[in-house]
């Protein structure tokens, strides 16, 4: 790889902390700043504060505090011209940072330090799309890194695309999030699209009489997976190691094994409107396989049930759009060290 310009980007909100990702932006930007000619970072604990010499320019914008000031970010940075991404934060900046390179047409590597729940909670986890680096932070080389392609998820409304993703899809209306604390709570999903923190114990549906969940594929033509108001969780995931193992009560391993690249399923139990609990057990989904290029479709979502990719609320639904999920094998790309 032939790296001159680099960006450097952080989330003070990763579920590491602020003080743990700025550490590691710090440590990150020393190591890298003698490498190369002209370095971008984002502004103020998106990068500014910990990265600041000579070859530094602070491009983008902060003011939000949404996942909007990262695809704004990154979509500048593209147009400054940037080799390379250095991204330290959880699984959902480096998506939206990706959706902001493709606003612009374009699909660079991205080097990714773990800073956020999942990420750094497992980490002997297999599949990490863009993590090359977890745990303290370890000097490198530039010139050790290579590309890898990396599999991922597109998500449409309406046949237009809302988002990129490297894990699954779901829609529900409350997300996961770490507090002030570190503790792990549920929050109002719609809320949190405004930047709102909003802890909540209940979901509200997703589903009434008039929901469809349906498979359009080349191969396996046209089937519907569920339909009815006590649909919950409806997931898309594509299939990876590891992955495999979890989706669909362990189907994905043997969907994967025959061929296929991606899995579909939900839970058909309205009591429960995010992860199901010990009082739910025992625990029944139903679920289908696919390949790649087929589309998963959702029609008649409840108003204003929030779509989410890889655990990030996207954006609020309409009865009457229509989303489809369909997996593309090489997505992203991903810079990773040689002797990884």
């Amino acid at each position: 790889m032939n790296i001159n310009r680099i960006a450097i980007l952080s989330n003070p909100f990763s579920g590491s902390g602020r003080e743990r990702v700025l550490e590691l932006t710090h440590q990150a930007y020393e190591c890298l700043e003698p490498q190369v000619s002209d370095i971008l970072v984002g502004p103020g604990d998106m990068g500014e504060v910990v990265c600041q010499g000579n070859k530094v320019s602070v491009i983008g914008q902060d003011n939000t505090k949404t996942r909007m000031d990262t695809i704004e970010t990154a979509k500048q940075m593209v147009k400054r011209g940037v080799d390379l991404f250095v991204i330290i934060s959880g699984d959902g900046t480096y998506n939206d940072a990706f959706e902001g390179m493709n606003l612009v047409g374009e699909t660079l590597p991205i080097f990714g330090i773990a800073a956020g729940r999942f990420n750094v909670i497992f980490p002997k986890r297999v599949h990490d799309p863009f993590v090359s680096m977890r745990g303290d932070f370890k000097p490198f080389s530039l010139d050790d890194l290579i590309e890898e392609d990396v599999i991922g998820l597109v998500t449409r409304v309406n046949d237009k695309i809302v988002s990129y993703g490297f894990f699954w899809v779901t829609v529900a209306n409350v997300v996961a999030h770490s507090d002030a604390e570190g503790n792990f709570i549920t929050i109002d999903a719609a809320k949190y699209i405004d930047g709102k923190v909003v802890p909540v114990l209940e979901a509200p549906p997703i589903a009434s009489k008039e929901t469809k969940v349906t498979l359009l594929s080349n191969v396996l033509g046209e089937m519907e997976l569920a339909s009815g108001p006590d649909i919950t969780m409806p997931i898309v995931a594509h299939l990876v190691p590891q992955i495999n193992q979890i989706v669909a009560g362990g189907f994905g391993m043997m969907a994967e094994s025959m061929g296929f690249h991606g899995v579909a399923y939900y839970y058909p139990n309205a009591k429960f409107g995010f992860i199901p609990t010990p009082e739910n057990f025992p625990i029944e989904t139903k679920s289908l396989a696919f390949f790649a290029g087929d589309k998963v479709r959702y029609t008649g979502i409840v108003d204003g049930s929030v779509l989410q990719v890889d655990s990030t609320a996207i954006c609020t639904l309409k009865s009457s759009d229509v989303l489809t999920v369909e997996v593309v094998l090489t997505l992203g790309k991903k810079a990773i060290l040689k002797t990884a």
